[in-house]
């Protein structure tokens, strides 16, 4: 408990001194199913975004391919001890104000100019058991970044950097218990209006996980419940989130659904609704889909293909 203790003093010592957001999730079909809520679940590949530790906690090989309608190619594999991946990410953010040049295009009020971020990472990632139930794991990532529209005259345009994630996984009977923090290293970008830098962000999630079934490596059902402990800004202001979600599978292990719900702790109504489904074929492969609904924006997908044994 000392340790998780420190390494919670340490992730909030890191809190954002930025101005630049990145949305926590777009990643892992499964994750999206479940809104979100799996920060103390991440047993599969995409832990090395949710949550480096849980690679250790889950199938002795999990590979997978996932597309999303926004978020982009996801490719990952973990073994109990260590990960790689590779991802995208894409993020509306306000540029500091400056004084624009009329060839400027601008997508916000006319003073706040507003763009996408796109950082593409690659990331290793390794775990240490530091007694039974407790796991530690970090994701080291090469992250290049670039800003849609900008004017390519000016614009110095991608940069390359190195950022690190981290993150603790506790398990005792059916429970587990996860911590992460995401761009600890508070990565920056330079723009034709200036330097931007990541926020660096905080979660937590709780997770109720049965012991795995015979025939598969999760459990016959899982309940979870994440919360920020971080609030950032993005171009449409102040962002805290919580999700809670679920998974079920069903014919001993062959059928897997989950459905969750992500909002906002600040105060407004805004929710995002999300559904899945899993097919269980020969050969230790998975197939996933997801969908998610949110207040008065498109639908959001994921698929995916996954061999775990």
């Amino acid at each position: 408990m000392r340790i998780i203790a420190a390494l919670i003093f340490v992730l909030l010592l890191m809190l954002p001194v930025s101005v630049l957001a990145q949305s926590f999730g777009g990643v892992g079909t499964r994750a999206e199913g479940m809104g979100g809520a799996f920060v103390a679940v991440a047993d599969d590949a995409s832990a090395i975004y949710w949550n480096p530790a849980g690679i250790a906690t889950g199938a002795t090989f999990d590979l997978q391919i996932s597309k999303g309608r926004e978020s982009g190619l996801f490719i990952g594999a973990a073994l109990p001890v260590l990960g790689a991946g590779y991802y995208k990410t894409r993020d509306v953010i306000r540029l500091p104000t400056v004084s624009s040049p009329p060839d400027r295009q601008n997508g916000g009020s006319g003073e706040i100019p507003i763009r996408t971020l796109t950082t593409t990472n690659v990331g290793v990632t390794v775990v240490q058991t530091v007694v039974p139930g407790l796991v530690l794991g970090t994701t080291a990532r090469v992250v290049r970044g670039a800003i849609d529209g900008l004017n390519s005259a000016t614009d110095p345009g991608p940069r390359t950097t190195v950022d690190l994630d981290a993150g603790a996984m506790v398990s005792a009977w059916d429970l587990r218990f996860g911590l992460t923090g995401r761009n600890l290293r508070a990565p920056t970008f330079q723009t034709e209006g200036g330097m931007v830098r990541m926020s660096r962000q905080v979660r937590v999630g709780a997770a109720l996980a049965p012991r795995a079934l015979p025939t598969g490596v999760h459990g016959p059902f899982t309940l979870a419940i994440d919360a920020d402990l971080t609030t950032t800004s993005d171009a449409m202001g102040n962002r805290r989130t919580a999700s809670a979600g679920g998974e079920y599978w069903l014919v001993k292990g062959l059928i897997g659904a989950r459905t969750g719900v992500r909002w906002s702790t600040l105060g407004d109504s805004q929710r995002a609704f999300s559904g899945g489904i899993t097919v269980r074929l020969p050969r230790s492969l998975y197939i996933d889909g997801q969908m998610t609904k949110e207040d008065e924006s498109e639908n959001q997908w994921h698929i995916a293909a996954r061999v775990t044994f």
